[in-house]
């Protein structure tokens, strides 16, 4: 009995846990690149397995659920947090796609088009769940409360496909031309719904909220602008048409970047302020991807600084991705110890109901 209620309540939302440490191992993989350093580089490779292994388990329950609770099938697909949360799904599997290629680069060709047509699939998948968000937002009587922040992830999740398909584009060749559309393709559709998904999340919160309430940190979109920075100087280092003149990309990098440190600093705020006066839950590795991809865009952002010999915004970008780098690690931390007292607390009381 224990254990259909903590299988009821794995909805979607639990795969952040797993893109969380894959993103770790994303981060640390780019660190090693820089620093040279094996350590870095074995330790990416062991959250890589990690986040392989924890995708892997709770792909497992997430479907079991669906059969012994058939009812919430229907529940998950006319809910919009849950909708949103199911495209962490292809993300996941498309990041373990990308980052297994990055540590284990492959010279056989039928390897190397499995791991392209991987990322197709992947990227489809992300694009037609975010369809049927939009259909959803259209089309169904939203709850309040119901509107927030989460929302963001499916124009996050194609975002990402720009700076993960750069890693795809050496190995296809020919084909790079359908992955170049793909990305931009993904960089457009995020931009805007970055825009319009975020307006009406903000608008719905200062709608909903009581005057004695304060705001929880979902109010603050971390990692929108850091995707879009990534997504910008990765789009002005690609050939041919489609790329973008450095000029504009730091212009619009810097001013990106700049938005998601204001971000960033407040988030931290209103979480230490919040953090020990929260339930243990699981709602804190919703933030470990969006930090990830923050300490990656600062670092992106200090490599291009650091080529064109600019020393002081080189330093504030590459300590700046430092800092949120090590404040990855206390969070993802912080995140499995919740995690592990939220399951035990669940546990207890579903006895105690129990019997």
């Amino acid at each position: 009995m224990t254990f259909k209620k903590t299988l009821y309540i794995t909805g979607s939302e639990w795969f952040a846990i797993a893109l969380g440490t894959l993103a770790l191992s994303v981060l640390l993989n780019r660190m090693a690149d820089f620093f040279h350093s094996n350590a870095l580089y074995n330790t990416g490779i062991f959250f890589l397995f990690l986040g392989m292994v924890l995708f892997l388990i709770l792909f497992a329950l997430w479907t079991a659920r669906t059969f012994v609770f058939p009812n919430v099938i229907l529940e998950d697909w006319n809910n919009l947090n849950r909708i949103s949360f199911s495209t962490v799904v292809p993300l996941s599997m498309m990041i373990m796609n990308v980052s297994y290629i990055s540590y284990y680069p492959s010279k056989i060709i039928s390897l190397r088009y499995l791991s392209y047509y991987n990322y197709i699939f992947d990227f489809i998948a992300i694009l037609l769940l975010s369809f049927y968000l939009g259909y959803k937002m259209y089309t169904k009587n939203i709850e309040k409360g119901e509107l927030t922040y989460a929302e963001l992830i499916p124009p996050v999740a194609l975002s990402s496909t720009v700076f993960l398909g750069k890693r795809i584009i050496p190995l296809v060749g020919i084909n790079a031309d359908l992955v170049y559309f793909l990305i931009l393709m993904g960089f457009g559709i995020a931009l805007f719904l970055f825009l319009f998904i975020g307006i009406m999340a903000f608008t719905s919160h200062i709608r909903d909220i009581k005057s004695s309430e304060s705001s929880p940190v979902l109010v603050l979109p971390v990692g929108v602008s850091s995707i879009l920075v990534i997504n910008i100087i990765t789009l002005s280092q690609l050939p041919g048409i489609f790329k973008i003149p450095l000029t504009v990309a730091l212009f619009a990098s810097v001013s990106l970047w700049s938005f998601e440190l204001w971000n960033f600093i407040v988030a931290m705020l209103v979480s230490i302020r919040k953090v020990f006066h929260a339930k243990p839950g699981i709602s804190i590795w919703a933030y470990t991807f969006p930090l990830a991809v923050f300490s990656i865009s600062s670092l992106k952002l200090s490599f291009v600084f650091k080529s064109n010999n600019y020393i002081y915004p080189y330093n504030i970008t590459f300590y700046t991705g430092i800092i949120a780098m090590v404040i990855l690690i206390i969070a993802w931390i912080y995140a499995v110890v919740i995690t592990l007292i939220f399951i035990k607390h669940f546990n207890i009381q579903s006895q105690k109901s129990s019997s």
